[in-house]
Order: C-alpha cells, then sequence, then structure tokens
C-alpha cells in the first residue's frame, strides 16, 4: 500500500525523538503525528518519548484544542514496536505511564485514525477524548498471537468503551474488525470517507477551540472524575470548577453574546 498526503500538506513546526514525532501549531489547533511510516507508525521507546514532549509543548504553546494522528494514510498507530522496549527501562517512563500522559492532558484530544488501528495504537486512541476514523480503518489487539498481557491500567479504557465481551473478544480472537463494527461497538465515535476525515476533524477541533476554555476544561475533569475509581473522586475540586466558571469572564461574555445575537469572544478566563 503506498503512502499518501495524510494529513494533507503536512508539515510539523517541529520535531522530537530524532524526526519521530511532529507537531504543529496553527490558529490554536495543534497537530500531533507519529512520523515513522516505514514502520506503520509502531511506537517505541524514544517515540513515546516524543510524545509527552510533544503534549507538554501543545500545552504551552496556546493550544486550544489536539489533533493526533499518524502520517502516510496506511497506519494510525499499528502497536508498540516491540523491539524497541527490549532491555531495561527508567522507572516511570514505561508505555502505560505515558499513556496516563495523554489522558490527562489538559487540552481536548481528538484521534484522527486512518489505516491501522492496532494493539498499542488503539490502546492510544482510547486515551483520547474522541476517536474519528475513516471507512477503511481496521482495529484489532493482537497480544494473544505475541504471547503479552494489558494490565488492569491497560484494558480499562477498552472495558469502558465496549464492555467485558467485547473485550474478551478482541484479546482472545486476535483478529481485526472493521471500521463499521468499531462504530458500532463504540471503539469510534464517527466515521468519514477517507478524503473527508481530515477536514471533519479539523471543523470539529475548531468548534471546539472556539468555545469557553474553561467550561471545556471543567467538562473534561468532571468526566474524568466520574470515571475514576470511586475513592479517587474528589466533588470539592470539581465544585471549585463549576465555582471558577460561575465567576469567570467567559461566563459574562456568553450571556452577554447570547443576549446580543453575536459569536462570543473567548478569552479563557
Amino acid at each position: 500500500m503506498k503512502d499518501i498526503a495524510f494529513p494533507p500538506a503536512w508539515s510539523p513546526d517541529r520535531t522530537f525523538s530524532d524526526g519521530r514525532i511532529g507537531l504543529r501549531i496553527e490558529n490554536t489547533i495543534a497537530t500531533l503525528a507519529i512520523q515513522i511510516p516505514d514502520r506503520h507508525n509502531a511506537l517505541d521507546e524514544p517515540a513515546t518519548a516524543g510524545m509527552v514532549e510533544a503534549l507538554a509543548a501543545a500545552e504551552d504553546g496556546g493550544a486550544s484544542a489536539l489533533l493526533l494522528t499518524g502520517i502516510g494514510g496506511r497506519a494510525f498507530i499499528s502497536g508498540a514496536d516491540l523491539n524497541g522496549f527490549e532491555g531495561p527501562r527508567p522507572t516511570g517512563t514505561d508505555f502505560i505511564d505515558r499513556q496516563r500522559i495523554l489522558a490527562a492532558c489538559s487540552l481536548p484530544t481528538i484521534a484522527v485514525i486512518r489505516g491501522y488501528c492496532i494493539g498499542g495504537g488503539l490502546m492510544t486512541a482510547l486515551n483520547c477524548d474522541f476517536r474519528l476514523a475513516s471507512t477503511d480503518s481496521s482495529f484489532g489487539i493482537p497480544a494473544a498471537k505475541l504471547g503479552i498481557s494489558y494490565g488492569s491500567d491497560g484494558l480499562r479504557s477498552l472495558v469502558d468503551a465496549v464492555g467485558p465481551a467485547r473485550t474478551r473478544r478482541l484479546l482472545y480472537v486476535g483478529d481485526r474488525i472493521d471500521a463499521e463494527t468499531a462504530l458500532s461497538w463504540g471503539l469510534v465515535e464517527h466515521l468519514y470517507a477517507p478524503d473527508d476525515l481530515w477536514p471533519a476533524a479539523m471543523d470539529m477541533a475548531r468548534t471546539i477551540a472556539g468555545n469557553a476554555p474553561l467550561s471545556i476544561q471543567a467538562t473534561k475533569e468532571t468526566v474524568a472524575d466520574i470515571l475514576a475509581d470511586p475513592d479517587q473522586r474528589d466533588p470539592g475540586r470539581i465544585a471549585e470548577w463549576g465555582a471558577r466558571c460561575k465567576d469567570s469572564l467567559d461566563f459574562r461574555e456568553g450571556r452577554d453574546a447570547f443576549r446580543e445575537k453575536r459569536a462570543p469572544r473567548f478569552e479563557g478566563r
């Protein structure tokens, strides 16, 4: 399968981990792309470290939303590059720890999936807020074919998305499912024709970026709190977010814009 121009006209502003990861921020929309097309964007240790650096750069660079994708059109992420994770690893720098960092990213995150979304690639997508995919994408977790296992942290988001029976189905059988099945199971929220995927993702990101940042952050924190184990929930912190939004200039701007029948101009304060 030949690589195509995906994302269209891709040219990163910065790269990380010897070019494995690219980042571009344009009009407050950040695009973080896995740039290892010769390995179907399989993630090795340096690539996951580069993702963490790029996420931090996007958060510090004034982005309002982040698109996560893989270049080339053949694969979003085809899994973890097992050879790239061999040997001793420093504490706190393994694949699962870095997935937690993606899940905790303060920005709204959208996985834009075209091609293979396999193993660790699917786990990466599930740690984003939304998953948009092309109709020619495929999904799977071949753990049983490789003799590996995922811990409870690794599988929690999958069980939350599709339930325990379908989680077992994906891991016991180890084959791939098509995009329509992924949609019906809840692995992705939206499907698009391949040429329509990127414009749809950008449109969604722009819409989110135009809304009140504090409100979006409060929603992200509240949903995460709801999904947390009961002993880890913090209703006081969620109440603080509600009060912060109510007392914000953006809340006043939203009311004024509604009354004046104009588009609001939010500033995140």
